[in-house]
């Protein structure tokens, strides 16, 4: 599976919790009755704090992890696209020497 998959796949159950409004322990819900697969990019998310158990099966999103979680994603994103555009650089200027 590629990164952008993932990515569209994690953006997706984020999107979910929050149209449910599943977004504290109080509004917490089942993750099927919000269409979430407990997979492995549910199970990721819950790893990284992004989604929360609250008890007897239910699920909430914390906000601002998810926050964090999307902006630690985007700079990583950024740092292999300026490292992978470094590389090509030395690559073209070391062919046309």
């Amino acid at each position: 599976m590629s990164a952008a998959v993932i990515h569209l796949k994690q953006n997706r159950l984020m999107r979910n919790f929050c149209s449910a409004g599943a977004t504290s322990p109080a509004t917490a819900r089942m993750p099927e009755d919000i269409r979430c697969r407990q997979g492995w990019i549910f199970r990721r998310l819950v790893a990284r704090g992004v989604v929360v158990p609250a008890g007897n099966g239910k699920f909430y999103m914390d906000e601002e992890a998810a926050q964090t979680f999307v902006q630690r994603r985007r700079l990583m994103v950024l740092l292999v696209v300026t490292v992978v555009l470094v590389l090509f650089l030395v690559v073209w200027i070391s062919a046309h020497r």
